[in-house]
C-alpha cells in the first residue's frame, strides 16, 4: 500500500481501532508476496494472527514459511511466552528493541521486507520525546534500508508535541478519527514524492460473502 522505502507514521485515537488497521496493511502484504516483521505492544501475538486470518492472510502458514515474524512486545500474563514469536519482554532499553527488530528482519530476509511497529505510544513511558524520536530515526533509517516501515501513534494518550516530534521525521502521515457516530475516516496527510490530496475519506472494513473473508472499503470520492 505504501511505496517502498518509506517510513510512515500512522496517528489515531485509540477508539480508532489502529490494530486492526495494522493487521490488514500486514495481511495486504503477505499475500502480496512480501515478507513481514510485525511487532505488537498492545495485544498477544495469538490475536495479531487471528486478526490477519480476518482479512485472508493465513498468519500460521506464513510464520511456517518464514515470511512473517511477530515480535511480541506484550508478553501477558508476566513471563508468557509465544512459541512462534519473538519475546520483547522490556521497552524501557531502545538499544535492545533497536536489536531484536534489526534482527528479525535479517531473519524474515528477503528483497524487501515490510516492518509494522504497533506501537510507539508505550515507549514514552520510559522515554522522553527527544530519545523515542532518535529511536525513530534511526529505527526507520535501518528499516527503510531493507524495505519500508509503517508505526502507529496515539492521540488522546500522547500530547501534539510529542507526536510533532516523530512527525517530522516520517516520510509519509496517514491519519484515522472517529467521529461522534462512530465513523471512521482516514486520509494521508502527506507522502513525500506522492501528489495526495489530504482529504478525508470514509472507511470501513467489511465482510467479502464470496471469498469469506474481510476487506478496506476506502470511498475517496470523486476528488
Amino acid at each position: 500500500m505504501f511505496p517502498e522505502n518509506h517510513s510512515v507514521l500512522v496517528i489515531g485515537m485509540p477508539n480508532a481501532r489502529l490494530f486492526e488497521f495494522c493487521c490488514y496493511l500486514g495481511a495486504t502484504y503477505l499475500k502480496a508476496g512480501e515478507n513481514v516483521v510485525f511487532l505488537e505492544s498492545n495485544t498477544s501475538p495469538s490475536v495479531v494472527r487471528q486478526q490477519m486470518d480476518e482479512f485472508g492472510a493465513g498468519a500460521a502458514g506464513h510464520e511456517k514459511e518464514g515470511e512473517l515474524l511477530i515480535i511480541d512486545a506484550y508478553m501477558q500474563p508476566p513471563n508468557a511466552k509465544d512459541p512462534k514469536a519473538v519475546p520483547l519482554p522490556d521497552l524501557s532499553v531502545l538499544a535492545d528493541v533497536f536489536e531484536t527488530m534489526t534482527q528479525a528482519i535479517e531473519k524474515v530476509g528477503g528483497s524487501s521486507v515490510r516492518v509494522i511497529f504497533d506501537s510507539l505510544t508505550p515507549l514514552y513511558i520510559h522515554h522522553d520525546s527527544k530519545a523515542v524520536a532518535r529511536f525513530y530515526k534511526d529505527i526507520s533509517t535501518m528499516a527503510k534500508f531493507n524495505g519500508a516501515m509503517t508505526s502507529v501513534v496515539h492521540k488522546g494518550i500522547l500530547d501534539e508535541d510529542q507526536i510533532a516530534a516523530i512527525s517530522t521525521l516520517a516520510d509519509g502521515i496517514l491519519e484515522v478519527m472517529v467521529d461522534r457516530n462512530f465513523r471512521r475516516f482516514i486520509r494521508i496527510k502527506h507522502l513525500n514524492g506522492v501528489l495526495v490530496k489530504p482529504k478525508w475519506v470514509p472507511f470501513e472494513f467489511e465482510r467479502d460473502q464470496e471469498s469469506e473473508g474481510t476487506f478496506l472499503s476506502w470511498n475517496a470520492g470523486k476528488d
